[in-house]
């Protein structure tokens, strides 16, 4: 088989792959949210106890969204109100006080985007 022909089908096989690993994204970051997220932030995240995260929040850059989950510092520089947890100090639920890796708060992100 040529590389013209090649070509297409490899281009093929990268997108199938980008997009499996997107799910798993979303996976991840649903399971992440529906465990240590909804019960204060509503199931879509609508707000509830705490403040909605669907839209803005969801927008914000990865740097910022970091920021607010490992240092309860919001877009604005202030400190989130209790009671927020301190992710960057007891971790999520199932990493035993282990800060949230980059990986998670990505997939985190990536799923609370498909709330619109």
């Amino acid at each position: 088989m040529s590389l013209s022909m090649r070509l297409p089908i490899l281009a093929a096989a990268a997108l199938l792959s980008a997009a499996s690993a997107a799910s798993a994204d979303l996976k991840q970051g649903q399971s992440i949210y529906q465990t240590n997220c909804a019960a204060c932030h509503g199931a879509k995240a609508q707000g509830g106890l705490g403040p909605k995260l669907s839209g803005e929040v969801a927008n914000w850059s990865a740097a910022i969204f970091q920021r607010a989950l490992l240092k309860n510092v919001d877009d604005h520089g202030k400190m989130l109100k209790a009671p927020m947890p301190f992710w960057g100090k007891v971790g999520f639920a199932g990493d035993k006080g282990k800060a949230p890796t980059k990986t998670e708060l990505v997939a985190l992100q990536a799923y609370l985007k498909t709330f619109k």
